[in-house]
């Protein structure tokens, strides 16, 4: 892990105070490096044989029919 250091308005430390820009940063960067490992999933699944639209489908009509069976509705 790296440390860095920024340079912040005097004016924006007195509004929000240090610990409230510091989340911020720090909220920001993991949506960024969540982000990140989205686009590598996505690349990921994409260079693959496979369909995942049907294998997703297939999985909800699974789970649905778990859930039917365990609740007694007729799923078909």
């Amino acid at each position: 892990m790296k440390t860095i250091s920024v340079d912040i308005s005097d004016e924006l430390v007195s509004y929000y105070g240090n610990e409230q820009i510091r989340k911020l940063i720090q909220d920001e960067l993991e949506y960024l490096r969540f982000k990140l490992l989205e686009e590598k999933i996505q690349k990921s699944m994409q260079a693959t044989n496979v369909d995942w639209d049907k294998e997703f489908e297939k999985a909800r009509e699974e789970t649905f029919k778990e859930y039917a069976l365990k609740r007694g509705i007729n799923a078909k």
